[in-house]
């Protein structure tokens, strides 16, 4: 939907100053949004998918292990549609504060894209690297946001996702390594002098959210504290905002309207778009892409 349609209508949650922050920043932040009574469901949920992995040695396609998982001690970098996995995600993600300000933001007719829970586990979880979320999978237009819910408190030490304000305004960078090579990140030698001075790193109480625009680049350190750091990934697009390539994570929920109507129609933005390689077979880890980036 075009931005003017968009602020045709009131805002519900974010403000007049909000819409404008979005523009000009790409990400907003509410810190404490997520009351206790709606985040202790959604931890018990996790602490069962968690206890669940005990019985698996390797990764599979829903439950990514981090090194030096165990029997005894699990350790996990994602757990992947967490909408079928346990209902409380997907009551949150079809129905709370969250949909109203994706409304807010990309319009009336909202349709879902995918859920997940990072988990960056304690002493040394691992960092997600520089990047752009629109590059894993581009749409006909730029309608598209991410909302991070941290499920417990997140403080510096903990790896806390750091955006840089202005780059919802493009250009999508290459998430590809020199050899040509997916690596699921941006090189950030290969940036702008200067682009990462104003970048900001979001820390917050348990229930915080964060939103930010699919060109919005960002990072996250890795978790140098004692416990870990969970954290609730959702994505939706704007009805009218239709994928170029097939979804790695595509859960019962994935493409189906949480507001509004179908249009009817796509939205074409002039852009250029970095396609990601092809996913329709399967598709392994983020954290093992961008490893390769390390290794060349």
């Amino acid at each position: 939907m075009r931005w003017a349609d968009v602020c045709a209508v009131p805002p519900k949650i974010v403000g007049e100053q909000g819409r404008s922050d979005w523009v000009d920043r790409g990400y907003l932040v509410f810190p404490g949004l997520i009351p206790a009574d709606v985040l202790d469901p959604l931890r018990h949920a996790l602490d069962a998918i968690i206890e669940s992995s005990r019985t698996l040695t390797e990764s599979t396609h829903l439950i990514d292990l981090d090194d030096g998982h165990t029997a005894e001690a699990p350790r996990l970098r994602r757990a992947a549609n967490i909408d079928d996995a346990a209902p409380v995600y997907w009551d949150l993600c079809r129905s709370s504060v969250i949909v109203d300000i994706a409304e807010d933001i990309l319009g009336p007719n909202l349709r879902f894209r995918e859920a997940y829970v990072n988990l960056k586990w304690a002493g040394g979880g691992a960092e997600v690297k520089w990047h752009q979320d629109l590059a894993f999978y581009p749409h006909t237009n730029t309608s598209t946001c991410q909302f991070v819910v941290m499920l417990d408190e997140v403080t510096e030490e903990k790896g806390p996702v750091t955006f840089v304000p202005g780059t919802n305004n493009g250009p999508m960078y290459t998430h590809y390594a020199d050899d040509g090579t997916w690596v699921g990140a941006i090189d950030a030698d290969s940036l702008p002098d200067g682009l990462l001075d104003d970048a900001e790193t979001v820390t917050g109480p348990a229930g915080s959210v964060t939103v930010h625009h699919g060109l919005t680049l960002h990072y996250s350190a890795p978790n140098r504290s004692d416990t870990s750091r969970p954290a609730l990934i959702v994505t939706f697009a704007a009805a009218d905002s239709i994928p170029y390539t097939a979804s790695p994570y595509r859960s019962s929920h994935h493409g189906e309207l949480v507001r509004g109507i179908e249009p009817g129609v796509a939205h074409h933005e002039d852009l250029t778009l970095i396609l990601p390689p092809d996913w329709s077979q399967g598709y392994t880890s983020l954290f093992d892409h961008q490893q390769h980036q390390e290794n060349t």
